[in-house]
């Protein structure tokens, strides 16, 4: 785990977070919300 990451409970809705897209449009989870997301993590090659 990351230095100052904490975890939610198992099934508790995941915290809203925004991102910047490629093109400069920003992305808020709140943006889906009422609708299914699937959020994947994955680790960059370095």
């Amino acid at each position: 785990m990351a230095v100052g990451s904490r975890s939610a409970p198992k099934g508790s809705p995941a915290p809203d977070f925004t991102l910047t897209q490629v093109g400069g449009a920003r992305v808020s989870l709140t943006d889906f919300r009422g609708r299914p997301v699937v959020l994947a993590f994955l680790r960059g090659f370095l």
